[in-house]
């Protein structure tokens, strides 16, 4: 009966089994085509380690750190949320949304870190568990009272304009 094998999701996983492959070859008792069937790979993946194996031993196996640096240290990365959650008003702006040019500047001004592209913003917010959403709160400036008054007396009159002005739009073609 064949094993269960389990997809590795992490660079470590996917490290240990490559791992568990070079000490496979260094036993000599395996066909690349055994220790493919018993790690749930390719013969062609088996093969790829063994010749980077041959060439550097088991630390030419090991996992490399895949996309490129960031921009902002551990250390920058762990105060920035601070700084967000202290909200756009705290660092001079009216209003409470961070685009994500405002953001940029944030970053420039605190850690002298410039994204040449908004992506790169995008990215690290999210990696940091930020997300697009409106937020949760409503608004502090927020009146109830002018925003009833607009749905009950301005958008129906608005509305009722509109639709006549359609009307009279029709007649005349």
């Amino acid at each position: 009966m064949r094993p269960e094998h389990r997809t590795p999701r992490s660079p470590e996983q996917l490290e240990q089994r490559r791992m568990t492959a070079a000490a496979l070859f260094e036993q000599g008792h395996h066909s690349q085509a055994a220790i493919a069937r018993l790690l749930g790979v390719s013969d062609q993946a088996v093969s790829v380690w063994h010749t980077k194996w041959q060439a550097g031993g088991p630390q030419a196996l090991a996992a490399r750190p895949h996309g490129a640096a960031t921009l902002l240290e551990a250390d920058q990365e762990r105060h920035f949320p601070r700084l967000l959650d202290q909200g756009p008003g705290a660092h001079g702006w009216g209003d409470q949304r961070w685009p994500l040019a405002r953001v940029n500047r944030l970053i420039d001004e605190h850690f002298g870190v410039r994204f040449a592209d908004p992506s790169g913003i995008w990215r690290l917010l999210r990696r940091l568990g930020y997300s697009w959403q409106a937020p949760a709160a409503r608004a502090a400036e927020r009146d109830e009272e002018e925003i009833t008054h607009w749905h009950t007396e301005v958008w129906p009159q608005a509305k009722r304009q509109s639709s006549s002005r359609r009307g009279m739009d029709r007649l005349r073609r």
